[in-house]
C-alpha cells in the first residue's frame, strides 16, 4: 500500500498496552517497545506455536505503520530487550518502515495495562 502519512501527534502508549488496527481490528497487538519516535507492537501469529510473533512499528514522525525495511521483513521480536534494540536502530536511521508494506497508523486503544 505505499502510504504517505503525515505527522501524528503519539498516543500515550505504554508496554503492555492492547491496541487494534483499522486493518485488523479482530487481532489486537501489544505494545512492546516505545521510544520518541516509534512504537513496536506485536501478536502472535496464527496458526502459529508460542513465541513466533507478527509485528509492526508505529511511526509518529510520518503518520505510518508496517514493518521495518529488511528483505522478508523479519526481524526477532522475540523479547523485550530485542524489540528495544530494533527501536534504536529505527531511531539510529539506520533502519526504516518498508516503503512497500506501510499504511496509514490508525488504531483505537482499550489500552489496559496487563
Amino acid at each position: 500500500m505505499n502510504a504517505k502519512g503525515s505527522p501524528t501527534t503519539p498516543t500515550p502508549l505504554h508496554p503492555g498496552d492492547r491496541i487494534r488496527f483499522g486493518i485488523e481490528p479482530r487481532r489486537p497487538y501489544t505494545v512492546r517497545a516505545i521510544s520518541e519516535h516509534f512504537v513496536l507492537c506485536t501478536r502472535q501469529r496464527d496458526s502459529a506455536t508460542t513465541g513466533d510473533f507478527v509485528y509492526t512499528v508505529i511511526d509518529w514522525r510520518n503518520g505510518i505503520c508496517g514493518p521495518v525495511n529488511v528483505i522478508g521483513q523479519s526481524c526477532d521480536v522475540s523479547t523485550d530487550e530485542r524489540c528495544c534494540d530494533l527501536l534504536h536502530d529505527l531511531e539510529a536511521g539506520r533502519w526504516g518502515i518498508s516503503h512497500r508494506n506501510r499504511v496509514h497508523s490508525t488504531f483505537s486503544t482499550g489500552a489496559s495495562h496487563e
